[in-house]
């Protein structure tokens, strides 16, 4: 059967739609990524430590709004409510320096060297802890929103510990230690808790070379004061 002109142009029409409705599906779906159930996980901890963080930022803001507010009252009030102002103000400075005690929720941190057999020419360090995991520990940690971190009984404060390897031992806040390793975190259990066990992680990582590493959360943990020196060395 010949196809008349029209029906030539109605097939070719019929074809051309159906190449460029292929051609439009193809361009839409080239905009969605795949991504495995571990990526999914993955970006899933990292969104919830991004709002943690939005969270203790604005709780950040209502509280130096409500201090601006508290010093404008003392202000227009007698001397001896500014005197309490300004008493709080300093005892909160001591606590935000890691210069007093402190107790909340959070979670507990085993860190210890493994004990698997090596493979066959496998340096053995690999299984040895070692000051860099730990520093890297409290990163994530006050990343997640810790509030205040100890090791070993010793309180870590930015920029005034000091955490280094003497051998087979470990200096904390120039106290000696060998392992195994307790951390303490104060801060929301969830969050410092996925920041230990979180896939693809720091500590996942020295778990998978064998590394020993434990965390258990804490309705109440227990953090000592730093007592180190808080001396400035070149800021005058």
């Amino acid at each position: 059967m010949k196809l008349t002109r029209l029906q030539k142009t109605a097939f070719a029409l019929t074809v051309l739609l159906g190449i460029l409705s292929a051609m439009q599906f193809r361009a839409v779906n080239s905009g969605y990524k795949y991504m495995s159930i571990k990526d999914l996980y993955a970006n899933s901890i990292e969104l919830e430590n991004q709002k943690a963080e939005l969270v203790q930022l604005r709780e950040k803001a209502d509280e130096i709004n409500s201090k601006i507010q508290a010093f404008e009252t003392a202000r227009d009030d007698d001397k001896i409510n500014y005197e309490s102002v300004l008493d709080d103000e300093i005892s909160n400075l001591k606590k935000a320096a890691g210069l007093t005690e402190v107790e909340g929720p959070g979670i507990v941190i085993i860190v210890s060297d493994g004990t698997r057999e090596l493979f066959e020419n496998e340096d053995p360090n690999i299984l040895i802890v070692h000051d860099l995991d730990i520093r890297a520990m409290v990163d994530d940690l006050r990343n997640a929103g810790a509030e205040a971190i100890s090791i070993n009984g010793q309180r870590v404060i930015f920029n005034k510990s000091n955490i280094q390897c003497t051998g087979p031992t470990m200096k904390i806040n120039d106290q000696v230690f060998a392992a195994p390793f307790i951390i303490r975190a104060i801060g929301d259990r969830k969050y410092l808790e996925s920041a230990i066990n979180a896939p693809g992680s720091y500590s996942e990582t020295l778990r998978s070379w064998g590394v020993f590493v434990e965390v258990n959360t804490a309705v109440s943990v227990s953090i000592p004061a730093y007592d180190g020196s808080m001396a400035n060395q070149y800021v005058n």
